[in-house]
């Protein structure tokens, strides 16, 4: 805020001090006099003045703004309004007996605090017995932020099913947008400025839908289109209609060469940005996933070490910054597990994945499974049982 607000006594004392400096007739002012009341009314009148300009200036500046003046800052600036609340997603690994089919419109799951978890497609398990299926949460809110291995219930179970866990926990769930990412956003929104650029695409698709993180350019697919990706704040798919929704409220700021003769949006396509499932390039569970065997300091909650991992892992691989040409290192994985608290001692010869992978540049990295092991292979149980030996039939 440029405005400095000043007391009553300091502004009294400064207009005290002009109107001794301009006339000669008085040399003191005592606290009764008439001269010392008009000094005092005309600072409460000069802190008002300060205190609108400041108000007016915190709209104008966002940096100084908050709450409801920052609102009003976005809606100076012609940036969309203040985001709600998003949904988490994970991954679930379900044992099931191979061709077991789970319907994303009939079932559901749901973890120890009642947050409920819809699919985002069907899944028939394979011959491996086991598959990994993609869930978002019904609700929304940093509470739907489940912890990993507390989604084990399902609803409308179908014949075959055997047990269901997450690995990892569910993240991407938040409230409200804050003032802090709200200003950034104001502060970004004349990128609407630079034509044509992914930002220009982000800035304009975020006006229409408000999960939308980021954009990603695919080149041109084979009809010549050029083809967007699209990533959410909370790592969830888009469905066809949304981004058919998307394109269609957005087509008047295409460019005349993306436009038919109707106005409609011919030379651009909006694709989900895909996801290279570290430690599993392939996707078909025949990678190990992030697993890795580790010595505990005593005195620590299995639970709490585990969810202090995935959330540091989170933040290594947070694809709201991540750059295509990336690499996902071993090394920095392995150092991210040793540098967490309750964590004593993490052997590199069992760390998997053990080599550097590079996502392809149409994907961005996440973690699917998640696996910890004492010195010995076993796989680490947790408080409330969950890690039972049929989720994982078979050691390293």
């Amino acid at each position: 805020m440029i405005t400095k607000i000043l007391s009553r006594s300091k502004l009294k004392q400064l207009w005290l001090e002009l109107f001794l400096n301009k006339t000669d007739k008085a040399s003191d002012v005592s606290d009764n006099s008439v001269t010392n009341a008009i000094a005092f009314g005309s600072s409460v009148v000069a802190q008002k003045c300060m205190k609108d300009i400041a108000v007016v200036e915190s709209q104008i500046f966002p940096d100084s703004a908050v709450g409801s003046d920052l609102d009003n800052a976005a809606a100076l600036f012609g940036v969309p309004s203040r985001r709600g609340a998003t949904q988490s997603s994970t991954y679930l690994r379900i044992v099931a007996d191979p061709g077991t089919f789970y319907d994303k419109t009939s079932v559901s799951f749901v973890n120890y605090n009642g947050i409920r978890f819809i699919p985002e497609d069907d899944l028939t398990i394979g011959s491996l017995g086991f598959d990994y299926l993609k869930v978002q949460s019904e609700g929304v809110g940093v509470k739907t932020n489940a912890d990993p291995n507390s989604i084990v219930t399902i609803n409308n179970e179908p014949t075959g099913h055997i047990a269901v866990t997450n690995e990892y926990m569910a993240v991407g769930g938040s409230d409200a947008e804050s003032d802090e990412l709200l200003r950034q956003r104001i502060k970004r929104h004349n990128n609407i400025i630079s034509r044509y650029t992914l930002d220009y695409y982000t800035t304009i698709f975020q006006q229409f839908n408000p999960n939308v993180l980021r954009v990603l350019n695919l080149g041109n697919d084979n009809d010549g289109k050029r083809v967007l990706a699209i990533v959410t704040v909370n790592g969830i798919d888009l469905l066809e209609p949304d981004l058919s929704s998307l394109l269609e409220n957005s087509k008047k700021y295409f460019s005349i060469t993306d436009l038919n003769r109707f106005g409609d949006v011919i030379g651009v396509k909006l694709v989900n940005a895909g996801w290279y499932i570290v430690g599993d390039p392939l996707d078909d569970n025949s990678g190990t996933g992030v697993d890795f065997r580790v010595q505990l300091w005593e005195g620590y909650n299995v639970d709490d070490i585990r969810k202090r991992i995935q959330i540091n892992l989170s933040k290594y691989l947070d694809f709201r910054y991540w750059e295509y040409g990336k690499k996902v290192e071993w090394d920095d994985l392995l150092q991210v597990v040793k540098d967490t608290e309750g964590v004593r001692y993490v052997p590199d010869g069992f760390f998997y994945p053990s080599s550097d992978e590079q996502p392809p540049v149409n994907k961005l990295p996440r973690i699917k499974k998640f696996i910890m092991r004492n010195l010995q292979g076993d796989i680490i149980g947790d408080s409330n049982n969950v890690l039972s030996p049929i989720f994982y039939p078979n050691n390293i």
